[in-house]
């Protein structure tokens, strides 16, 4: 009852949080730009309560699935006509309207921004206590010398403990070279670090085998395997990466093997049979693990450059994956909707407030990257109207952009639909065909 409870508040304040801010951004272009609101609403109709403060009715409605500001002569919600008063949105400017629906994205771009520099100014970043490397093939960072399980000490005059440290070290002197002083076979080496061209150094960063999260019910947790142990071997073949271990489990779906592992500095071994799971038309294995990660300090100034990475990098997968979803790499089984949604808020809740705000940040990104998708009804349909409009000198007419937003909705009730059967799919369906199994 209370992890229901749980679930439901988190995924209304996520969601709460996100749509203010989506609105918020609408509100403050579209009253900077003179142009009267005369509603702000978290939640769509009917009203639960509300109330009025100067032009604008302040409130919040039943149905929570995101919210709207209703501003004059824009008969999205309401079905009054303009009436060329200049306060009106139809009789602003083709750029301040498409400012002022282009807010609502750029705040959640925004927000997803400051949340990640709170995050990394606050608690630092996730890195490893590692700095061995393996040079991959053709790479530049073979061709200097460099070879499997060297531990780079310094990039130039610069000492470097930890993966972080390293990765903005060789960013640093990428454009310009400098010298790498490595340790190998208990010998120290200096080489030569050339400027990176097009493709980089090619260096593959060689992450411990030290486990960090243990997933409840799998089978390293039925084994024993505590945060810190560091796993030597798989089915008999000796592991020094985390990737060639991840490998090693993947092998042996649903086949008892050999584990060993170190604890303390003392060698365990017990057998494990990896738990199968399915990846398209393969089968593989799973322990239930994850890497341990430590915490690295940086400044605000750093915080600011990883929260820009951030919000690029999940800009970046979110569109990748639309793209390959479109083009058919990609099923649309992985679609989430809202039970998903609130199910992961649910989740990174209870594990805390960095988890929240991740999420928060990553959902935030998702909101802007769907709002501006080309679709009547979303900004992004908003905004193509518009675009029409500067192009042609004149907007389409009122029967054209019914018929579109009729399209619009349609596309997105099949969208609700599609990702809500997912869902349940996922969440219900699948258990209780497993019941008659």
């Amino acid at each position: 009852m209370f992890d229901t409870l749980n679930t439901i508040a988190s995924f209304l304040i996520a969601l709460g949080v996100l749509v203010f801010v989506h609105e918020l951004g609408h509100f403050l272009v579209a009253k900077w730009s003179g142009i009267k609101v005369e509603r702000f609403s978290l939640g769509y109709p009917p009203k639960m309560i509300g109330f009025t403060y100067g032009e604008t009715e302040y409130c919040l409605s039943w149905i929570p699935f995101g919210g709207y500001v209703k501003v004059a002569g824009m008969a999205d919600v309401g079905n009054e006509e303009s009436t060329g008063e200049p306060w009106e949105f139809p009789s602003k400017s083709v750029a301040t309207r498409m400012a002022v629906i282009a807010a609502g994205p750029i705040m959640n771009f925004l927000f997803a921004f400051a949340a990640l520099i709170f995050l990394f100014n606050s608690y630092g970043v996730d890195t490893f206590d590692s700095t061995r490397v393996t040079p991959l093939e053709n790479s530049l960072a073979g061709q200097i010398g460099l070879v499997r399980g060297d531990r780079v000490l310094s990039v130039g005059d610069q000492p470097v403990a930890n993966a972080h440290e390293l990765i903005g070290a060789l960013d640093e002197v990428s454009d310009r070279g400098s010298s790498l002083v490595i340790e190998r076979d208990n010998t120290t080496l200096t080489l030569d670090l050339p400027a990176a061209g097009e493709e980089g150094y090619g260096l593959q960063l060689m992450r411990p085998t030290t486990v960090g999260q243990v997933v409840p019910g799998m089978p390293a947790d039925s084994l024993g395997l505590q945060d810190g142990d560091v796993i030597l071997a798989v089915g008999g073949t000796t592991v020094v990466s985390w990737a060639e271990m991840s490998t090693e489990i993947r092998r042996y779906p649903g086949e008892t093997v050999p584990l060993v592992w170190e604890r303390d500095g003392q060698r365990m071994e017990h057998q494990v049979t990896p738990a199968t799971h399915a990846e398209g038309d393969t089968t593989l294995g799973r322990i239930g693990i994850s890497p341990h990660a430590s915490r690295h300090t940086v400044g605000l100034g750093r915080a600011v450059v990883l929260g820009a990475l951030g919000v690029y990098n999940s800009s970046w997968m979110i569109l990748d994956f639309l793209g390959q979803l479109l083009q058919g790499d990609r099923s649309t089984d992985e679609l989430g909707g809202p039970l998903r949604i609130a199910q992961l808020a649910g989740q990174t809740a209870e594990q805390g407030l960095y988890s929240f705000i991740s999420f928060l940040a990553m959902l935030s990104v998702n909101l802007a990257i769907i709002n501006l998708l080309p679709v009547p009804v979303l900004d992004g349909g908003h905004l193509t109207f518009l675009t029409l409009e500067a192009i042609m000198r004149r907007p389409l007419s009122l029967r054209q952009r019914e018929v579109f937003q009729q399209i619009g909705l349609a596309i997105m009730l099949c969208i609700m639909v599609l990702v809500t059967f997912n869902d349940l799919n996922q969440m219900v369906f699948h258990h209780i065909t497993k019941l008659f199994e």
